[in-house]
């Protein structure tokens, strides 16, 4: 092997160190960078690269472990570039992984969730995932010696302890995080957070709360309490009882004429399922009845389609963004709601603003209306329906085993 003179002392036996060790394999100075080659010895084609390390007497040792790791996963086949090698080599060493702006990674991620995927609204960011991942790059910046997702999901959860709802919310959190930062901003494959993780550090899961469904002299009390105060909010309400809606769906209703010549509700929402979208499609009604026995005749498709369907505007005297959280926001502030969800609560149920949906789901089923019709009316698969809707209770159970046998 030919002595090699040229630069300082340490040039030449740096240089004299990667070649005596790996034939084929050499190192230069590029522009004040660690330049790396090989030529492989079966005549195929060079490869080179800039390693991430500036031509330095005291980057020799680094260097020279950073090109073993490269080397190794080319010449045996586990890595086909040097690239890949460099990034697999980086990925297993806590001194050569690429510096993360984790920062910048948080305000991608929500950017990514705000205009594409679920487009979730600010208040959905601020309560899910905001709090978590402000955590996290509290702990990134604190140098508590976190080096991977494992570590820093466990450091997370430590603020939440004891509170299963929101250690479920932060795993969900922080493995979007984490998967936002490696696929976009160079993290290394070490700080994916896996199942195996969350099911070792998340801890005993919620209970599981029972959805609250409201009966049609429950839903009539609301309804007419808001009339009282606000008559487009009352119309928000009746739309959501009578159609079974999603809150969002509110903002995708179109009058339109059916091929029978009646005015119904046509909804273009299309929901994200699983990478999926829904169809737009044809509601349809599932009138209340109240005490007296009266079906409640609300023709809000002939109204809507007329200009007459009065419904609530902002301070600007526009129309009211309406979606779940706004329905929510403003149910909260309702003395009728509150009574309501207190009776829930006392019944073990959950009461929200989807318990619409759950209660127009319970009322079609008491009327005998089969799961397939009900749950294509309500923009979803008869799988989704049987595993997330309430679609029978002890009274109706009762009733269907009533009329079942009142001729015996």
């Amino acid at each position: 092997m030919p002595k090699i003179t040229t630069g300082a002392a340490w040039e030449q036996g740096f240089r004299a160190a990667i070649r005596a060790g790996k034939p084929g394999w050499t190192v230069s100075n590029v522009n004040g960078r660690i330049g790396l080659r090989w030529r492989p010895n079966d005549g195929g084609k060079p490869q080179s690269l800039v390693l991430p390390l500036e031509w330095s007497k005291n980057n020799q040792d680094r260097a020279i472990l950073l090109v073993n790791r490269i080397a190794k996963a080319v010449l045996t086949g586990e890595q086909g570039t040097l690239k890949g090698a460099l990034d697999e080599a980086q990925a297993g060493s806590v001194t050569m992984r690429k510096t993360v702006e984790w920062a910048a990674a948080a305000d991608g991620l929500r950017t990514a969730l705000m205009t594409g995927r679920n487009e979730i609204l600010p208040a959905t960011w601020k309560a899910n995932y905001q709090p978590y991942i402000e955590e996290a790059l509290r702990l990134l910046d604190s140098d508590k010696g976190i080096t991977d997702g494992h570590g820093l999901l466990q450091a997370v959860l430590v603020k939440w302890s004891g509170k299963a709802p929101s250690r479920a919310a932060c795993c969900i959190a922080l493995r979007n995080f984490t998967d936002h930062a490696i696929a976009r901003h160079h993290a290394a494959a070490c700080w994916k957070i896996d199942r195996t993780s969350i099911k070792e550090l998340k801890g005993k899961s919620p209970k599981k709360r029972t959805k609250a469904t409201l009966d049609d002299a429950e839903l009539l009390y609301l309804i007419n309490g808001m009339e009282r105060r606000n008559p487009g909010w009352a119309n928000v309400l009746r739309l959501l009882a009578l159609y079974g809606l999603r809150p969002i769906e509110l903002q995708h209703l179109t009058a339109k004429t059916r091929e029978d010549g009646s005015i119904g509700l046509w909804c273009s929402y299309n929901k994200n399922c699983g990478g999926a979208l829904t169809d737009a499609r044809w509601l349809e009604p599932c009138p209340l009845t109240n005490e007296a026995g009266e079906v409640q005749q609300w023709n809000l498709a002939g109204a809507l389609k007329a200009g007459l369907l009065e419904l609530p505007t902002g301070h600007d005297g526009e129309p009211r963004l309406l979606n779940g959280h706004y329905v929510e926001q403003h149910l909260r502030r309702q003395p009728e709601w509150k009574e309501l969800k207190a009776r829930c609560e006392a019944r073990g149920e959950w009461l929200r603003s989807y318990s619409f949906r759950d209660s127009y789901s319970l009322r079609c089923h008491r009327h005998g209306i089969e799961i397939g019709a009900v749950a294509h009316a309500m923009g979803h698969s008869v799988a989704v329906h049987s595993s997330s809707y309430r679609w029978a209770s002890v009274a109706t159970t009762a009733a269907a085993f009533e009329r079942a046998f009142a001729d015996d």
